[in-house]
């Protein structure tokens, strides 16, 4: 019997497989196990997360408004504004679930397949292969825990669990519309925006229901990289990639249904669009934003601010806020040129041909200012390089600079430029351009109100953050000779009397001792080494003679100024400017009268803004209306009203008119432009270090500074008319036609009458100068007419001025008050 051969035993790869298999199965059980218990326990931990979860308040911005309710800037740490579902586009609905989760209206929070396929390829890929699968529930957690000072969850695989317990925990508690609308509202789209409300004003100008379906595609498509995908990075690859990603969501949106192919074809060939092509994001009212600021943040502290959601609005008025800007920065450019072109401004390259500068890589609009390449000049034109494009600059657009600019600018030159032309985003025509040196302010109240509709605190807030309407001191120069004048016919003068300009020394009893001779003759005897005596000047250095006040103030005479302060008294002169307004140091010294006190730009709008209203004090000026919680409860509410009758409404009509005189044949002569009723100063420093022009009409109070942060010559001749006056004019250009226009009303009582400008008299056949129709108090009209023999004592008079001896004048030292400081006598001299 043949016995059968033994099986042979099973081949060694099948064993290894089989074990293989074994362990693989056991390590799967283990995990599921694992799984399993982490499961549970971190369960046990979710409902304390989804408690944090449904406490959380999203950060919300403090929107500033203005007094029509238009957005002025924002204060946020995320910048935010939180929407209903019903407001967001169902176009980026539709783009966010087919780009980020096409399954999201099926699943319970978590995409079963999703984690399979993800957990498949990182094994079969031995690592290197890593896909999130994380749902749109998913990230919203993810959005929400990384930004809360308490960090719900962990990192690492144990992070991934609690995801998914808790996105399952959130699908039972809320509805997909509601996690739809938390997300929308808290995922960050770039730009510092966070929401797609936020996101849809940055990038598009717009507010989200009015989205296009090209432009949600393109937010959704910010989700996965929103600083690279960001539309407006300055990187040209940046934009194109933004186009790509955009296109690619649309795609997707046609592959889930939500679009026809024919239809995401057409919206993928259609460009992007941008609301800022340049991306600036300054604010229309950058000073007004830091005052009303650093208030919040007193009040309310940093976080309210930063993250509460209140809202606030202000007294600014948007259309007048632009024309504000407009003004000064045109007007302290124009001073500027006058400086003088800058030749440390000037930059040079080495390689004129094939040199990149910062800003060219943008959209380019009438106005903006770009550095240019001179490659050189044929002509006297120049040729001029920005990017690709070549451009000729006529030699008319260099000769403020003056006539060596071919040699100051050579081949390599790159100086700054403004747009006097762009097309289609690129610059077509040049004017050269330098930043100003020169700084200004601009302050406009409503005087019945206090309410500040425009301010402006210098060229340029990025450049300083100085506000020279608020904060800044200057000497306020022959603005200050209104509250003389004022002051003086409170105390019985009218526009008719006459005043002396003659040369006049003035000596303070403190620095000089009276010594009578035997002959009866008075001398004076200087107690100390450096005792001076003040003596003004005229800004021609010449004298008039017997004037009326009329046209002393029209013509901004010093002399006849400080002669009526003295007149007046000191003391009664600060009384009058307490009344008006002003509260800063005024040293009562002989300079008061021309102005060198150091004052706020606001003091003196608000002083000129109670002399507008009649004598009714003009209220404090003040920014914030109301401040409302995110609930809409209102915190605080502000209002102004010139109630207080604090002059003499009589007295501050006839200043009124005189100022009107100044403002149509005086130093404020240029507002004529204007045709409207309209009275206001001028002023000028010594050395015209400060130039000032302060003016209203019925309806409007503005003032302007002009000037240098260190106290320096503009330049000589730089007065308040040639250099503040014209931005009052072309701020009160835009602004006035949207008032009434209202002539100045005379208190009822005032009697009328026609006086001779050249002797302060009646009118009568002998005049032979325009005649001047004013308002008198009841009894102060003159008594006498205007003959030959009175106008020839005044011609006889005026001839001898120049040529008189010095009347000295006894100044006495006036008693202590609170805001008395020693300043130098020898103060303001030039009128304006």
């Amino acid at each position: 019997m043949v016995s059968k051969p033994a099986s042979p035993n099973p081949k060694p790869l099948h064993r290894w497989l089989r074990r293989l298999l074994v362990v693989a199965l056991g390590l799967l059980v283990a995990g599921a196990a694992a799984f399993a218990v982490a499961w549970s326990v971190l369960s046990r931990d979710a409902d304390g997360f989804l408690t944090l979860f449904a406490m959380r308040v999203p950060k919300t911005i403090t929107k500033v408004l203005d007094q029509n309710g238009n957005v002025l800037g924002v204060f946020a740490e995320e910048h935010r504004v939180v929407i209903p579902y019903g407001d967001i586009p169902k176009a980026y609905i539709n783009a966010l679930v087919a780009t980020e989760d096409a399954d999201f209206w099926n699943h319970g929070g978590i995409d079963y397949r999703g984690v399979a396929r993800a957990g498949a390829n990182f094994i079969l890929s031995l690592g290197r292969r890593k896909e999130g699968a994380s749902t749109l529930t998913m990230q919203l957690i993810r959005t929400v825990t990384a930004k809360r000072e308490r960090r719900l969850l962990s990192g690492g695989l144990k992070r991934k669990i609690q995801e998914m317990i808790l996105a399952r925990k959130i699908e039972k508690a809320y509805t997909k519309k509601q996690i739809l609308e938390m997300y929308s509202n808290e995922v960050y789209l770039g730009g510092g925006r966070y929401g797609i409300e936020a996101a849809a004003e940055f990038y598009f100008g717009k507010s989200a229901p009015q989205l296009a379906p090209e432009e949600c595609a393109l937010l959704a498509g910010l989700v996965q990289n929103p600083n690279w995908y960001n539309p407006y990075n300055p990187d040209p690859k940046a934009r194109v990639a933004a186009k790509a990603r955009r296109d690619h969501v649309l795609l997707r949106m046609a592959k889930e249904g939500y679009l026809k192919p024919q239809e995401a074809s057409l919206l993928m060939d259609k460009p992007i669009r941008l609301a800022r092509e340049n991306a600036r994001e300054d604010s229309v009212a950058p000073y007004v934003l830091e005052e009303v600021r650093k208030y919040l943040y007193e009040k309310y502290g940093r976080d309210q601010v930063l993250n509460g959601g209140l809202e606030v609005t202000t007294t600014i008025d948007s259309f007048w806020q632009e024309a504000a800007n407009n003004a000064v920065r045109q007007g302290l450019k124009a001073v500027d040129r006058r400086r003088g072109f800058r030749k440390d401004a000037l930059q040079f390259v080495g390689d004129p041909e094939g040199a990149q500068l910062p800003g060219w890589k943008r959209y380019f609009e009438n106005g903006d200012e770009v550095r240019g390449i001179i490659l050189g000049w044929k002509k006297g034109d120049a040729e001029v390089r920005i990017g690709a494009a070549r451009i000729v600059v006529p030699a008319a657009a260099f000769a403020w600079a003056g006539k060596d600019v071919q040699k100051l600018m050579p081949r390599g030159a790159v100086p700054l430029f403004s747009v006097k032309t762009a097309v289609d985003g690129a610059p077509k025509a040049l004017e050269l351009d330098q930043e100003p040196a020169v700084e200004g302010a601009l302050m406009a109240i409503d005087p019945r109100t206090g309410e500040i509709r425009a301010m402006v605190g210098g060229y340029d807030f990025n450049r300083s953050k100085f506000d020279r309407a608020i904060q800044a001191q200057r000497q306020v120069g022959s603005t200050m000779k209104a509250f003389v004048y004022g002051a003086a016919f409170t105390a019985g003068m009218t526009p008719a009397t006459v005043v002396q300009d003659i040369p006049t020394r003035f000596l303070d009893t403190a620095d000089f001792a009276t010594i009578t001779q035997p002959d009866g003759t008075v001398d004076y005897k200087p107690l100390r080494r450096d005792s001076k005596a003040y003596e003004p000047h005229n800004y021609e250095m010449d004298y008039w003679g017997p004037i009326p006040i009329w046209e002393a103030l029209r013509d901004s005479r010093n002399v006849p100024a400080v002669r009526t302060l003295e007149d007046t008294g000191v003391l009664n002169v600060i009384d009058f400017a307490r009344k008006c307004g002003l509260t800063g140091p005024i040293p009562p010294y002989p300079s008061m009268a021309l102005g060198s006190a150091d004052l706020t730009l606001r003091e003196m709008v608000r002083a000129y803004g109670t002399i507008a209203n009649g004598g009714l004090q003009a209220p404090v000026p003040f920014f914030i209306k109301k401040v409302v919680d995110r609930n809409g409860r209102v915190l605080e509410s502000h209002s102004g009203a010139a109630t207080e009758q604090v002059l003499d409404p009589q007295s501050t009509f006839q200043l009124i008119q005189c100022l009107q005189g100044v403002a149509t044949q005086g130093t404020g002569a240029a507002s004529n432009a204007l045709e409207w009723p309209v009275a206001g100063k001028t002023g000028t420093t010594d050395q015209y270090t400060d130039a000032w022009f302060l003016g209203f009409s019925t309806r409007i109070t503005c003032g302007v500074w002009v000037g240098l942060d260190e106290k320096k010559t503009l330049y000589r001749g730089a007065d308040g008319g040639h250099v503040a006056l014209p931005i009052w004019v072309d701020f009160m250009k835009a602004a006035l036609p949207g008032t009434a226009k209202e002539d100045f009303t005379a208190p009822q009582g005032m009697e009328w009458a026609d006086i001779d400008r050249y002797t302060g008299l009646l009118a009568t056949g002998a005049t032979t100068d325009k005649i001047l129709h004013l308002a008198f108090k009841p009894g102060t009209v003159p008594k006498s007419g205007s003959d030959a023999e009175s106008i020839q004592k005044i011609r006889d008079a005026r001839a001898k001025a120049p040529s008189q001896p010095v009347e000295t004048r006894i100044w006495g030292m006036p008693k202590q008050v609170e805001e008395a400081k020693p300043v130098d006598l020898n103060g303001t001299e030039p009128n304006g």
